[in-house]
Formats: C-alpha cells, sequence, structure tokens
C-alpha cells in the first residue's frame, strides 16, 4: 500500500512539473511568435533638406524597444532624394534625422506601410513608386487617350558622349502608355555627337538607350529644347544662340517662404560684345521686373505673397542677340510651419568698418509648435576658424558686433524652435578702415605676377574677354573668397594705379555698360 501512495506521488509531481513547463513553454512561444510575425513596414522619406545622410530610428512608443541604438539605421536612396526604409516587428514611433541631433524630426507616428513623410510639409502621403527602370519584356504599344486639341510636338536632345552607334528614346506617362514599346523610337544624329528626337504625346518620363542593353535611369522629361548630357547625367538647355549662358541660380533652393530674401544671379558671355541681364518673377498672370537690362548680374527678390513663380532670366548682347532662361520657384506660407526658417539677414555679407559696431538684424518665420517661441544664437569666427565670442541663445532676433581687426570673419546665425529643430546659415564679412573704398589689408598686390596676361585690361579671369563675371572675380578677392591665385592680378588693376580693389571692379562694370 505504501508503495503505491509513494508511486501516486511521484506520478503528480511529474504531472505537475510537466503542466507547469508547458505553461512556459506556451509564454516563450507566444512571445517568440510576436516577435516573428510583426509586420513589415515600409517608409519614404522626402529629404527636402538635402541632408547628406538619412536614418531612421525607430521604437515602441513607451519603451526602450529600438531596432537600432541612436541615431538608427542608415535608409535607402530610393530615386531623386527619396530616401526607403523597411522595418519588421511591431515598431510604432519613428525619427527620420541626419545621422546626428543638429537635423531631425520630431517624434513621428510611424506611417502606414507605403506612406511618405514629406520633411518640408511635415505631413504623411501615399507613395507613388515609379515605373521600373529596365522592362523585363517587351510591353505592348499602347495609344494615349486622343486629346480634344492637337498636341504641340516638342524636341529633346541627347548628347552621345560614349559614341553608341545608334540612340533611341522610350518615353511615357504612368497609366497612360508609352510611345512605342521597348526600346523605343530611334533618334536622328544631327552631328557632333548631338541626337535629336521629336515628342509627340504628352510624356512625362524617357530612357535613352541604345537598344542593346545600356541606357540611363528613369528621367523627367524637363520639356522643349532640353539636351541631356550622358557624361555629366545633366540636364541643359540647348541652343545656338551667339549668346552662352553659364549658370542661372537663387542661393536659396526653391520653396522658400514669403518675406524672405532671395537672391538671383546669372551669367553669360557672347561672341559679339558685352552682356547685359534682366530679371523678372511671373505668378498667376502679375509679372514684375526686379531689374531692367543692366550689366548687373545679380538681383535681390523677396516674394509678398504665396504662389509658384516663374523666374525669368533675359540676355541681350550689344549686337541685339537674345537669349532667356526660366525656373519654376514655389513660395509657401510659414503661418503653421513647426520647422524654423531664417528670412533675412541684415546686414549680409558685405565690407564693414573695423571698430565699429555693426547691428545684425535677422527675420524668421516658423516655429510654431509648443510654445511659439524661436531662439537665436550667434557665432563669430574669424579667418582661421577661432571663435571670437560666446555664443549662447537668446530671444533676441538681433546681434551688436564690433571688429577688432582687419580681414575676414563669419557670423553664423543659428534659429531653434521649440522642439530643438535647428536652421542655420553663415554670412561673410571684411573688416577694412573705410568700406566705400576698402584697402587690401598687409601689403599692396604687386605688378605683376601672374604669367601670360591676355592683355585685356579687366579681364580678371585672363580667359581672353571682358565680361561681368571679371568685376565679380575682382569682388571675390577683395571679399577673400578667392586667392591671389585665382586671378590676374595684372589684367585686374583696371586703372594702372598698382593696387587691385573694388574700384577696378566698378571700372570694368561701368566699361560694359558704356558708362563713362
Amino acid at each position: 500500500m505504501g508503495n503505491k501512495k509513494h508511486l501516486k506521488s511521484v506520478i503528480c509531481l511529474l504531472l505537475t512539473m510537466l503542466m507547469a513547463f508547458s505553461v512556459v513553454f506556451v509564454a516563450y512561444a507566444a512571445e517568440s511568435d510576436v516577435a516573428q510575425t510583426g509586420a513589415t513596414t515600409t517608409v519614404y522619406f522626402k529629404n527636402t533638406e538635402n541632408w547628406s545622410n538619412v536614418s531612421a530610428y525607430v521604437w515602441v512608443k513607451g519603451t526602450q524597444t529600438s531596432v537600432k541604438s541612436w541615431p538608427g539605421e542608415a535608409m535607402t536612396l530610393h530615386e531623386d532624394n527619396i530616401y526607403k526604409y523597411t522595418v519588421n516587428g511591431d515598431y510604432n514611433m519613428i525619427i527620420f534625422n541626419n545621422g546626428s541631433d543638429s537635423k531631425k524630426t520630431a517624434d513621428l507616428d510611424l506611417g502606414q506601410d507605403g506612406y511618405l513623410y514629406d520633411y518640408s510639409k511635415n505631413t504623411w502621403e501615399k507613395y507613388a513608386e515609379p515605373t521600373p527602370t529596365d522592362p523585363s519584356s517587351e510591353t505592348q504599344e499602347t495609344q494615349a487617350p486622343k486629346p480634344t486639341t492637337p498636341v504641340e510636338s516638342k524636341i529633346v536632345f541627347f548628347k552621345n558622349t560614349d559614341d553608341w552607334s545608334s540612340v533611341n528614346a522610350y518615353m511615357w506617362t504612368d497609366g497612360t502608355g508609352n510611345n512605342k514599346t521597348w526600346p523605343g523610337e530611334a533618334m536622328t544624329n544631327i552631328g557632333e555627337d548631338i541626337w535629336q528626337y521629336e515628342v509627340k504625346g504628352s510624356w512625362n518620363m524617357i530612357i535613352f538607350n541604345n537598344g542593346s542593353g545600356i541606357q540611363t535611369g528613369n528621367l523627367t522629361f524637363p520639356g522643349n529644347g532640353y539636351i541631356y548630357d550622358y557624361a555629366t547625367s545633366k540636364w541643359d538647355v540647348y541652343d545656338t544662340s551667339a549668346i552662352t549662358v553659364k549658370s542661372v541660380s537663387t542661393d536659396l533652393k526653391s520653396p522658400q517662404y514669403k518675406d524672405t530674401e532671395i537672391l538671383l544671379s546669372a551669367e553669360a558671355t557672347s561672341t559679339e560684345g558685352a552682356v547685359s541681364y534682366k530679371f523678372s518673377v511671373t505668378n498667376g498672370s502679375k509679372t514684375t521686373v526686379l531689374s531692367d537690362y543692366s550689366a548687373v548680374n545679380s538681383v535681390k527678390w523677396t516674394p509678398s505673397a504665396v504662389g509658384t513663380y516663374t523666374i525669368t532670366y533675359d540676355f541681350k548682347d550689344a549686337k541685339g542677340n537674345e537669349n532667356q532662361r526660366t525656373a519654376t520657384y514655389v513660395i509657401e506660407d510659414d503661418t503653421v510651419l513647426s520647422k524654423p526658417v531664417i528670412k533675412k539677414v541684415t546686414p549680409g555679407s558685405s565690407q564693414v568698418k573695423i571698430g565699429e559696431q555693426m547691428n545684425l538684424a535677422v527675420t524668421a518665420g516658423g516655429g510654431k509648435i509648443g510654445t511659439n517661441l524661436l531662439f537665436y544664437k550667434y557665432t563669430v569666427k574669424d579667418s582661421s576658424g577661432k571663435v571670437l565670442n560666446v555664443p549662447f541663445y537668446t530671444k533676441k532676433a538681433y546681434y551688436n558686433y564690433t571688429p577688432k581687426a582687419m580681414g575676414q570673419f563669419t557670423i553664423t546665425v543659428s534659429v531653434q524652435n521649440a522642439y530643438n529643430d535647428i536652421v542655420e546659415r553663415t554670412y561673410t564679412y571684411n573688416s577694412v578702415e573705410d568700406p566705400d573704398n576698402p584697402i587690401v589689408p598687409t601689403t599692396p598686390t604687386q605688378k605683376p605676377t601672374n604669367p601670360n596676361p591676355s592683355g585685356i585690361l579687366g579681364d580678371a579671369d585672363n580667359n581672353g574677354a571682358l565680361e561681368i563675371f571679371d568685376a565679380t572675380c575682382i569682388q571675390k578677392h577683395q571679399a577673400y573668397l578667392i586667392t591671389d591665385a585665382d586671378i590676374n592680378l595684372v589684367n585686374a588693376d583696371y586703372d594702372k594705379d598698382g593696387i587691385v580693389s573694388v574700384t577696378d571692379a566698378t571700372r570694368v562694370q561701368q566699361k560694359l555698360a558704356n558708362i563713362n
């Protein structure tokens, strides 16, 4: 009888241990199952601030559980400035950042699968995938819906720098078809490695290819008269005008915000005389001329209304030849913007008088988050990078500084919102004895030190022609933005007084404008 009782006790004990083990195993299995079956979420980030690196820090709200420690995992460049990241598991929070605390979003709820976060708008939106670059098989040619009015034909050009024996243009618009089945239609060789194609249809995407496996990526078709350079992977306007447009630019990238000061600049040369510049902007039906034809190749623009503007750069030379470039620029409203923006700093980069107090004034916007306050910091550095003041954040949108030594120095303006989002901009100043007639510090520029001068008085860049860029070159030299090695000092000394100064730049501008 005793043995039976002992046996029952042993069996009961074993059953109890087995049940306990089962409970632990089931609990572990359930926990493991949660980790293994968490949803896969792919999100995208629109890098409108052009960060050099983009990372995603992902975690579970209310816990310390994260995919990876700060700043998280690097995102993958998907197309243009769109970055992609896929997370496995039941994570529900995310911060996009540039790999540090200086540039980042606020704490965000992890978006739905396939959604994009636009940093400039602070919003999530559904992301539309681009059409695959390399069709795995030929698609059937389809016809776009018939327009109510005839579609105006356009011309696109391709610079065949790799000596393809033939060039094709494959064009399409998502959801409406293509110009022809892959590899598209043959282009025409018009000489000097330039190929031409007449676009008949409202297509907005294009791939140039040689029909044998070598091709560009998916390219957005910019419009009539553009040429794609295969060597540089860049679009530019194709023209044969006597006026060569070297560049048109803005110092701040679109989009910006109303009441922001934006510098428009252009540079052009002509085989038939000096070039004059005209700047204008169009918003809707209203066109405003910012600066009429003159030798001045830059102008400041402060838009007071939101909208999508067309900036028009007009060029005219001494013989009446003309050329033109246009660019689209978006101005947005910052009255509900959370991130801070710097709209204007006065004075901007310029000459200032040594020993005299300069009064820096900052116009900023955004910051509509938390306390809705903006904080300002000013960091002054000399040309060697040494900090000359004690930087700290303040609510004052102005700063007073007195330069104590001649030469170049910088002031970096930092603006921060209540959530520690920061925007910075650096301005360069040159302290001189007389800003209206600055004298180069240390020893005067000596004549002549440059070999093989072109012999053209005022030709500071020594390219064999007198143009507005020569005046710009002299001004940059006086502001210490370029060195003696970057300028022909013999030619730059326009008034032949033995010193290169801002007066020489002024004389060059007067000469180009035919002002005695």
